[in-house]
Order: C-alpha cells, then structure tokens, then sequence
C-alpha cells in the first residue's frame, strides 16, 4: 500500500494531534477551575525556567509561550516514534508489544517529572488530571494511525502482540 504521507508527515500529523488534544483537556480544566492557561504557565515556570515554586496567583505569558511550543515539539518527537513503530508493526510482531510499552511510559513520563522536580506543582496536577489528557492523547494518536493503516488492524486480529 502506497503511503500518501512520509513517515515525517505522519509524525507531524499525529504528533500535532497528541499534543493539541493535551493542550484543550487542560485549557478546559483550567478554564473550570478559573485560571485559562494555568497549566503551561507553571510548567513553563517549573520546566524551562527552572522555578521549584513557579507563581500559580497569576500567569506567566512567556512561559506559557514558551512551554506551548516545546510541548508541541515534543509531541512532533513522540509522534515519530510513534509512526516508525506503527510502521514496523505491521509487518514485525514483536514490534506491537512495543506500542504496549512505549505508551505505557508516555503515560508515566510527565507525572513523575513533575512530582519529582516539584512536590507543590505536583499537586497541581493530580493523576486523573495526567492520566485523562494522556489517554486523550493516545486515543486520538491511536485513531489517526488505526485509519491510515488497515493493514495493521489485519496484523493485529491474526498476531496482537507478538505471539
């Protein structure tokens, strides 16, 4: 099956999807607790400007900036990952074990970062807040992958994890 995107195209794609996702789970939960752009704030204080006890009264515009983009560019680099993996699952079952794991550390990554730089940020963010925008974010990376490869949802009927 010939590719319409190169597997930079796909990374793209689905990394921008990953990350825009994260982006609105958390706008919407600031935006209810009545602090739009909270989240990038304290973690563009806490991430990138190296602020234990990042200001949580008001927010940070450039380290929201800041933060924004290098979320988004981290997700272009998951999102590589990802289509190189997707890619070889298709035809490598092993390879799909490897799907199981790399989105199983995806979803511990940042919750540890951000409780082991910083115990008051970290309470900021409580698991189900982590867990929900990283499971959004599997599931709509999950989704732009399972359409554009059929082949895989064959793969994965007759072998789903490697045998």
């Amino acid at each position: 099956m010939e590719r319409q995107h190169t597997i930079l195209g796909e990374a793209t794609d689905a990394g921008f999807l990953g990350a825009a996702a994260v982006a609105l789970w958390f706008l919407i939960h600031d935006s209810l607790r009545g602090m739009p752009l909270l989240t990038p704030s304290v973690l563009g204080q806490l991430f990138l400007l190296g602020n234990p006890h990042p200001i949580t009264s008001s927010i940070d515009f450039g380290a929201t900036i800041m933060y924004t983009a290098v979320h988004f560019l981290l997700f272009l680099g998951f999102g590589f990952a990802l289509a190189a993996l997707v890619r070889v699952s298709v035809d490598q079952p092993i390879a799909r074990f490897g799907l199981v794991v790399l989105f199983a550390v995806f979803e511990l990554i940042f919750y540890v970062a951000v409780n082991v730089l910083s115990v008051e940020v970290g309470s900021l963010f409580p698991l189900w807040t982590v867990a929900g925008a990283n499971l959004l974010a599997t599931g709509v990376m999950g989704a732009y992958f399972w359409l554009r490869y059929p082949e895989l949802k064959r793969a994965l009927r007759e072998e789903p994890l490697g045998g």
